[in-house]
């Protein structure tokens, strides 16, 4: 696999990065990740299902503030680290500590994609999360004439 031409920026409070070489960290005003160069036009927030129900319970607010600032890029998507079935069940370490139900997270992405415009990705843990992200990328850049590397 050839490495790729652009530089990855990782928030700087991002608690478990996908990537921890070959990479720029640094305040991003949206997301968890982005490209060098290209932080003001997309970025991908990520979040395990643990942080999912926390954010769409108690952090409700903050998020909301997050996802009016990403409305100025020209892609911003949402990456969980889990996969629907999880969500749904609620079946995560520490789940009994939210109060929220699966199908009212569910709910709420739904409507977060239809009224914002935001697209939502399960997948089955970290390791997919980081394919789909870099690939993700990958996609943005080929579709606006970005080096790839591929």
């Amino acid at each position: 696999m050839k490495k790729e031409a652009y530089t990855i920026v990782v928030d700087s409070r991002e608690q478990k990065p996908l990537w921890k070489k070959d990479i720029e960290v640094k305040k991003l005003d949206a997301g968890d990740y982005s490209i060098k160069g290209y932080e003001d036009k997309i970025c991908i927030e990520r979040k395990s299902l643990g942080d999912l129900f926390g954010t769409l319970g108690g952090g409700h607010a903050r998020f909301n503030r997050e996802i009016e600032r990403a409305k100025s890029l020209d892609y911003f998507a949402i990456v969980i680290d889990g996969t629907i079935t999880k969500c749904l069940l609620k079946d995560f370490p520490g789940s009994h500590f939210s109060k929220m139900k699966g199908f009212v997270v569910f709910a709420i992405l739904c409507t977060l994609h239809l009224k914002h415009d935001i697209p939502f990705y399960f997948t089955n843990g970290r390791s997919e999360s980081k394919r789909l992200i870099k690939e993700l990328f990958n996609a943005y850049c080929r579709k606006n004439g970005y080096p790839t590397g591929n």
